[in-house]
């Protein structure tokens, strides 16, 4: 029973360092219906975790399942993608995590600056052992950082990867090492839907594409201004410009549907990659100084 609280201990001091680094509230602000998928769209479905947009799945070690529920995304466009562990005694547990590079830390601008970061940021942990430098492995075909550290009787392994211009991390604990080990060779099962690189996602990510002479027209969202805190928003641009999906990352409700119905009659240039016109996803921010300037 000690192991057991204090395994649920772990786990959730590195949730709540997580939060506390990228930003997450536990607010109810409520989930967005969309045909296109959402970076927080996972689900488990047959012994597997899948995402359909960042084109994951993951098949779960014999006997795991769903555990407790995350916070919302935050206004840095951090997520706690799953949780997942043992049906039976909380042995061991996966966090599945994911920030949006358009409005996270900006020291952090690809999967290796993140695992160094993250490195750190455990080093200065009192108590957390790091066993080593982050490692660049492959998993299905594509480049993951990792980071190993332990303390207080437990063993932990952060994966990182770059997909669609998130960090999507796997983040393992287990109080055995062998346990351990042994969930690092199960993300050997990992499939990226055959997507290799970020530049051969669904959409090419640019970020801040949706400013400037690239805007042929907009709407103002008819919001209550000022808002409290930045509202993020991710967009995708189809090739006559047009915007083809609107991803409100945290908002109210009315601010969401303002948004919304506002930034859907956007018209911008295509953008053209070697003469061709291609859908683009990139980021917004709407906040009352902005609003100002």
């Amino acid at each position: 029973m000690r192991r057991l609280l204090l395994h649920v201990g772990i786990v959730t001091c590195l949730v709540g360092w997580l939060a506390w680094r990228y930003g997450a509230v536990i607010l109810p602000f409520g989930a967005v219906t969309s045909q296109m998928p959402d970076p927080e769209d996972g689900r488990i479905t047959q012994g597997s975790y899948t995402n359909a947009y960042f084109g994951l799945s993951y098949p779960l070690p014999p006997e795991w399942t769903e555990g407790m529920t995350g916070p919302d995304p935050s206004q840095s466009g951090y997520y706690v993608l799953s949780s997942l562990n043992p049906k039976s005694e909380l042995s061991a547990s996966i966090l599945v995590t994911a920030q949006d590079m358009f409005f996270g830390d900006k020291s952090q601008t690809d999967a290796a600056s993140a695992a160094k970061d993250f490195h750190q940021a455990m080093s200065e942990i009192e108590g957390m052992t790091v066993e080593r430098e982050p490692l660049e492995v492959r998993i299905a075909d594509r480049l993951v950082h990792r980071v190993d550290f332990n303390g207080v009787g437990l063993y932990r392994a952060a994966f990182v990867a770059e997909i669609r211009c998130h960090l999507v991390t796997f983040n393992l604990t287990a109080h055995d090492p062998d346990v351990l080990a042994s969930l690092a060779l199960s993300l050997d099962k990992l499939s990226f839907g055959g997507v290799k690189d970020a530049a051969s996602a669904v959409s090419i990510c640019v970020k801040d594409y949706a400013a400037g002479e690239n805007v042929l027209s907009k709407v103002e969202p008819q919001i209550v201004w000022p808002v409290r805190a930045p509202i993020p928003v991710r967009i995708i641009i189809g090739t006559d410009g047009g915007v083809k999906h609107v991803h409100v990352i945290r908002a109210t409700a009315e601010q969401r549907t303002g948004i919304e119905a506002s930034v859907r009659q956007w018209k911008m240039r295509p953008y053209v990659v070697e003469g061709r016109a291609v859908e683009v996803e990139t980021g917004l921010l709407f906040s009352s100084r902005q609003r100002q300037m």
